[in-house]
């Protein structure tokens, strides 16, 4: 997997103001044809649709949505044939979901770098949420889930792709950090199951 970002500066005529954009692409492969993979979307493409995150992918490919409410996945399945999706959903930065391959390829995302606060609700309660790294980042649990108000209880569900579950490793919150901790990669998904209530999480980033 390989990211890489590109700053672009541009100045409105006779002013002082600035704008910054900073796009990149990150590659993400699927090698085993049918296995599910938990991605979440790292870069904002403005559509965010599946015909923009995920475009010429293998006929057969099929998304799954996974639904807080129900606690299980979406009856709804998009799946890719004769060069579109259908349905054709949105997957915003921040949310997780499963891509199962029709056949090996590796999907380049492409959009901007989500920069300065943002927010991602969860509802907590014990339920299963999928998320992901609003901004393109990885490492460590704290970096990805940076700003997150953690509390005692609180886990991450791991998905291990060549096992088709979950990891055993499961860390949890306790006694002001997370144990064991876990290395993330760019576009990762993962589950997480906060034991308190729901809570607005804010959290900012910035290109250095």
């Amino acid at each position: 997997m390989a990211a890489l970002a590109a700053g672009v500066a541009s100045s409105m005529a006779q002013s002082n103001v600035y704008s910054l954009n900073v796009v990149g692409y990150v590659n993400t492969p699927f090698n085993d044809i049918g296995n599910y993979y938990l991605v979440s979307n790292p870069l904002d493409n403005t559509t965010n649709d599946l015909n923009t995150l995920l475009p010429g992918v293998p006929n057969g490919t099929q998304v799954g949505l996974w639904s807080t409410a129900l606690q299980d996945f979406s009856p709804t399945t998009p799946t890719f044939a004769a060069g579109n999706w259908a349905p054709d959903v949105t997957v915003n930065p921040g949310q997780g979901f499963f891509v199962i391959p029709g056949g090996k390829f590796t999907n380049t995302w492409v959009g901007t770098v989500r920069q300065y606060v943002f927010t991602n609700t969860l509802v907590g309660g014990g339920n299963y949420e999928c998320i992901g790294s609003i901004p393109p980042v990885g490492g460590s649990i704290t970096n990805v889930l940076a700003g997150y108000p953690a509390g005692n209880g609180d886990q991450i569900g791991l998905w291990d792709e060549p096992i088709q579950d979950f990891n055993p490793t499961t860390p949890t919150f306790a006694a002001g950090h997370w144990s064991p901790d876990w290395n993330f990669n760019v576009s990762d998904g993962f589950f997480i199951i906060r034991n308190a209530g729901p809570v607005t999480w804010t959290s900012q980033f910035t290109v250095p």
